[in-house]
């Protein structure tokens, strides 16, 4: 490490240039990082749940569903149908949208149904007598039929609020959700027309990845303003100013150029990269400006201050960004893709940092100083030495009384760890977000007037051709569903292509249609929304014979609790399963090797992905608590010194969550993934402590004195950054996606807990395990 170093100094002008030029190269490279916004990409490839998801896309078409519903003073009269259809047909016309749904849209199939032009098969010529649109003509069965069919679809039960339900293209979804929000901004303003929302999956997620982009620029600019600030203000020295920017920016450019290179996108969580890799650096970069400012105090040349500062840092440094890299790797062990990227992805920027240090850091201290700052001098010496004087003082006192200090810390963590065991988790993507947010008051409106909006799937394999009978038997099914699983806090709706076929079985030559014939009577009129329910034959391997796909799409309200929701896709599943036995008793057939019962969509999806981030989190976090430990058990080459590090930074994120439990939180997606990366936000201090530590020692003190005089000498960088990285994640709780706020809030207490236990449990746990 001291011949890099020599080198390092002798070479810094070839090595900033170097710097400089990489960072010109990689900069286009980075711009061009591209940001996947569908809710697949949160999963593996290998994934059942995307498996499933993706075989329904499959199966019945890869759109999108979008919901865009308002209120119509007059909708059931042709003045409403009329506005109906003036809306269905703007929607259309984007070029995303595959196709609509819409009270026009039905009531036009209502009269082709009524019609003899329906088909060769005339099903009479019945002619409205009143001015009422057929659609919601009570003595009309057909009409009837697709009014109570759609009903929470299309229209509200009293015909005060229509929707147009838009099937989009999965591959455009970001375009179009724009395209739609613009169109409800124009409906909004039309006469008779109020209380426009637009809900749905991809709304959700265009939201989310709106938000958490804007918030991770925001916490960019805010925290990298705030620790320049607090640099300047605490060193007077520009020059650490200009080197933090240089460590910052180079470290972000180059890593997103390299995920770019490697063909990897940004994800939802992406977009905190500079806050992270700002923490890493801001460490970092105050070890080395207090250090030198304390050798130019005493007198020695800026060559001579950076020399030694170079030597005597370069490695607790390079410890610190290889244990930060271990802790964020980790993640790795994750099920979940984007975690798993952006665990490699933090980790190589935390390597980056390091090597932006030596590129940057022997030319930015040779710089020459302003005098102007001179003045300042005694005043920053004053509140370092003050400072220092507090951890002497705080370390001092938990070493005397160090083993209550060891009981004191060690039952905290067992309590903590079985609070947080027993926490819950939030599963709703719409708890995400504000109740003040626009998106959750468009959600409550959909669901007062239509019912449930969380949307999913049952997925039944059935035998070709279908039969009628079999046809009532899926009927049958839905209504034990909602039988036994509706009501406020269940399942609103079961809509199925039997629903669709018994409506045309009630004009009077439908009635006598065997069920192929009613499908493809359907299909003519509503070609999307039938493909949408039913699949085409798909070839039994080995055999000659066919089955279809049969699909039942379900509602419910979206915000439930996560218990409410595992038992509702559990029972939907069981329900569904005993009927698939029953039939094929009945039929006495031979049931095919394939997932007869699937229940998947997105409300599915989301469920699975919160419970799948809190069992991963443990996973992670022992797998980053072993790697942690490893690392530093090589940099203080003692056992006893490593797990006296590791166990203080294991404590702040146990006592965050089990704040939030205790308080009556739930679990989200920001609070998830702190238990993992607080270990390696943390451990900055443990490091260059232990390395202060491990000097004192070697010059001869004793073990006591060690501890006190290295919490006194890191005390004031640690200090200064966690008062402006503290500051800059708590922008963070101000934010509309609450994940992101919740993320902000606890790595906030998890840098003040952390760096507290650092300046006094971790010298305590020193002493108490040194010989």
């Amino acid at each position: 490490m001291q011949t890099m170093i020599e080198y390092a100094i002798r070479w810094r002008l070839v090595l900033m240039a170097l710097g400089i030029l990489t960072l010109a190269t990689a900069y286009p490279l980075s711009i061009r990082l591209q940001t996947e916004q569908s809710v697949s990409s949160l999963f593996g490839e290998d994934d059942v749940t995307l498996r499933q998801y993706r075989e329904l896309k499959r199966w019945f078409g890869k759109d999108d569903i979008l919901v865009l519903m308002y209120r119509d003073e007059a909708l059931p009269t042709p003045g409403g149908i009329g506005r109906s259809e003036q809306l269905t047909e703007k929607v259309k016309s984007l070029g995303g949208v595959a196709a609509t749904l819409s009270p026009s849209v039905l009531n036009h199939a209502a009269e082709g149904m009524g019609s003899q032009s329906m088909l060769p098969f005339g099903l009479g010529a019945d002619k409205p007598q009143t001015r009422t649109p057929k659609l919601m003509r009570a003595d009309d069965p057909v009409g009837k039929g697709l009014s109570d069919l759609f009903a929470g679809y299309t229209h509200s039960a009293d015909y005060s609020y229509a929707a147009v339900v838009a099937m989009i293209d999965d591959q455009r979804s970001a375009e179009t959700v724009t395209q739609l929000r613009e169109i409800a901004d124009w409906w909004s303003d039309q006469p008779m027309i109020s209380d426009v929302s637009l809900v749905g999956e991809p709304v959700l997620v265009d939201e989310a990845f709106a938000l958490v982009r804007r918030d991770g620029a925001r916490l960019a600019v805010v925290t990298v303003a705030l620790l320049s600030l607090v640099v300047t203000l605490a060193l007077f020295d520009l020059r650490l100013v200009v080197l933090l920017a240089l460590v910052i920016g180079w470290s972000v450019v180059i890593t997103k150029a390299t995920m770019y290179l490697a063909g990897i996108s940004l994800s939802l969580i992406a977009s905190i990269l500079t806050a992270i890799v700002t923490v890493v650096a801001v460490t970092a970069v105050l070890h080395l400006g207090v250090r030198y400012h304390s050798r130019r105090g005493r007198g020695f040349s800026q060559i001579e201050s950076t020399h030694e500062v170079m030597q005597r840092m370069a490695a607790p440094i390079f410890w610190t960004c290889a244990t930060d890299a271990a802790g964020f790797a980790a993640l790795w062990f994750s099920e979940i893709l984007p975690v798993r990227q952006f665990g490699l992805m933090v980790a190589l920027a935390a390597v980056n940092v390091f090597v932006a240090v030596l590129l940057f850091t022997p030319t930015c201290l040779m710089l020459p100083e302003l005098n102007r700052f001179q003045r300042f001098l005694p005043t920053r010496h004053l509140y370092t030495r003050t400072l220092r004087r507090i951890c002497f003082r705080v370390a001092a006192w938990f070493t005397r009384m160090r083993w209550p200090t060891v009981v004191v810390a060690s039952i905290l963590m067992i309590v903590s760890i079985v609070v947080v065991t027993g926490g819950e988790t939030e599963t709703s993507f719409l708890r995400n977000f504000r109740d003040n947010s626009s998106i959750v008051i468009d959600y409550g409106n959909v669901e007062n007037h239509l019912g449930g909006a969380g949307v999913w799937d049952l997925v039944l394999d059935v035998p070709d051709p279908l039969s009628n009978q079999f046809l009532e038997r899926v009927q049958e099914l839905e209504s034990q569903l909602i039988s036994e699983l509706g009501g406020a806090d269940g399942l609103s709706k079961a809509i199925s292509i039997a629903d669709a076929t018994e409506v045309l079985g009630r004009s009077r030559a439908g009635q006598w249609m065997p069920a192929s014939v009613r499908i493809a009577a359907m299909r003519t009129r509503l070609p999307t929304f039938i493909g949408a329910l039913i699949s085409d034959p798909i070839e039994v391997g080995g055999t000659s014979s066919t089955r279809r796909k049969l699909r039942i799409m379900l509602r419910s309200p979206e915000g439930l609790s996560a218990d409410r929701k595992r038992n509702l896709i559990a029972g939907v599943h069981r329900i569904a399963s005993e009927h698939l036995r029953l039939w094929d008793a009945e039929a006495q057939s031979v049931p095919p090797k394939t997932d007869r019962v699937t229940v998947t969509g997105y409300y599915v999806i989301m469920t699975r992905l919160v419970d799948q981030l809190v069992s991963d989190q443990w996973r992670c976090f022992g797998a980053s608590a072993v790697l942690i430990w490893f690392l530093m058990s090589l940099a203080t080459r003692s056992f006893s010194l490593a797990t006296a590090a590791l166990v203080p930074n294991l404590l702040p994120a146990f006592l965050v969550l089990a704040a939030v439990s205790l308080s009556g939180g739930r679990v989200n997606m920001g609070g998830a993934m702190i238990a993992a990366v607080s270990v390696g936000l943390s451990i900055d201090g443990s490091v260059h402590l232990l390395s202060v530590y491990r000097r004192r020692r070697s010059i001869g003190r004793n073990t006591e004195q060690a501890c006190i005089s290295a919490a006194g000498n890191i005390g004031a960088p640690v200090l200064l950054a966690t008062l402006a990285l503290v500051a800059g994640f708590s922008v963070l709780s101000t934010s509309e996606f609450i994940p992101t706020a919740t993320f902000g809030t606890l790595v906030a207490w998890t840098l003040v807990i952390g760096t507290f236990i650092n300046l006094s449990v971790l010298p305590a746990l020193v002493r108490s395990l040194s010989r």
